[in-house]
């Protein structure tokens, strides 16, 4: 293979029909649709911009459930339909692909998901904006389709393009996460416990 020919992400395109989609790097890496505005994301990522333990429940919720969704944005497989725990606005659905541990989420979905504060917080989002990306899917110049991975500029007319100011994100807040959690071990003991029962034979 020469160096020139690098293999490429698959595209991925809108169950809806709405064309290809949009890779955007708001709350971490996901591929939004210009003309849903619905997005797919890993159920990893997805994870950790809900609140605790819902993305496991969509994970299992998933498991045996009848594959009768649209097709995924990968595979083009039918996408399992599952229901995030409910929350104050409602109860989100969204389909699942265990093929490629991929999730869609519609529009209408997205500020009925059990978000951690911190991210619905953030003023690029707002309260009820939901996890829908706030980077633009197309130049507002010339109105080309515009993904992140194409730089800062416009590919078309060469417009710089400014980008949201996303004060947290889920990988960030993922980090910090687990920082807390090293630390609590550290602090409580039971690491140094454990390396000396490992020294101690047990």
């Amino acid at each position: 293979m020469a160096e020139t020919d690098v293999p490429h992400a698959p595209q991925m395109w809108c169950p809806r029909g709405d064309g290809p989609l949009v890779t955007s790097m708001a709350n971490g890496l996901h591929e939004t649709c210009d003309g849903c505005h619905g997005f797919a994301v890993t159920i990893w990522l997805l994870d950790e911009m809900l609140l605790e333990g819902c993305g496991p429940e969509l994970w299992r919720s998933s498991a045996g459930a009848a594959l009768d969704g649209q097709p995924c944005p990968s595979c083009r497989r039918p996408m399992a339909r599952v229901h995030a725990p409910p929350t104050a606005a409602g109860t989100a659905e969204v389909e699942l692909c265990r093929n490629c541990e991929l999730v869609w989420v519609e529009p209408a979905a997205q500020a009925l998901l059990p978000t951690r504060p911190e991210l619905t917080a953030a003023p690029v989002l707002g309260p009820s904006a939901g996890l829908g990306s706030p980077d633009p899917t197309h130049c507002p110049n010339c109105g080309a389709p515009f993904s992140r991975a194409d730089g800062e500029r416009c590919p078309f007319c060469k417009e710089a393009i400014a980008r949201a100011p996303l004060e947290v994100g889920a990988p960030d807040l993922a980090e910090h996460e687990a920082e807390e959690r090293a630390e609590r071990r550290r602090s409580s003991g039971l690491v140094e416990a454990a390396i000396e029962a490992e020294i101690n034979g047990g």
